[in-house]
């Protein structure tokens, strides 16, 4: 993929969206595990009977669960998908994707520890913001 042909011009909207994207890489790992770990059956030492419903809600255990397996998908996928952008960085921007969303730490942190100057590691990053954005289709939004 030629990075000339992205668009590296993003609305702010859209550059927030990416960069809030990479920002929750390890917080979708977390969520993913937990919703794995709900639908692990449970032991029950006795029959629990559920109240009467209240409302005209219609609740099935099974929808519930197909509910929480489709929900680990778009998980699973946007971990893929977040994966795969990392793997095709350039070691410099991988080098910036952990410092500065993984670890929190402010760009002037990150330029100044790596002894890049401000002008490269913004286009570095405006260069990574771009690809996740096409990557989750959020230009076509």
């Amino acid at each position: 993929m030629q990075l000339s042909l992205l668009d590296m011009n993003l609305p702010k909207n859209i550059k927030r969206k990416a960069e809030k994207l990479i920002g929750r890489q390890k917080i979708f790992e977390a969520i993913l595990e937990s919703k794995k770990m709900d639908l692990e059956p449970k032991m029950v030492a006795s029959y629990q009977g559920n109240a009467s419903q209240r409302n005209n809600q219609f609740y099935s255990e099974t929808e519930k669960i197909a509910l929480t397996e489709s929900e680990i998908e778009e998980y699973r996928r946007a971990l893929k998908k977040l994966n795969l952008v990392y793997n095709s960085l350039k070691p410099i921007q991988k080098n910036n994707w952990e410092q500065r969303y993984l670890l929190g730490r402010f760009d002037v942190d990150v330029y100044n520890d790596l002894n890049v100057p401000d002008r490269t590691y913004y286009r570095l990053k405006r260069e990574m913001i771009a690809v996740v954005a096409e990557a989750f289709g959020l230009m076509a939004e």
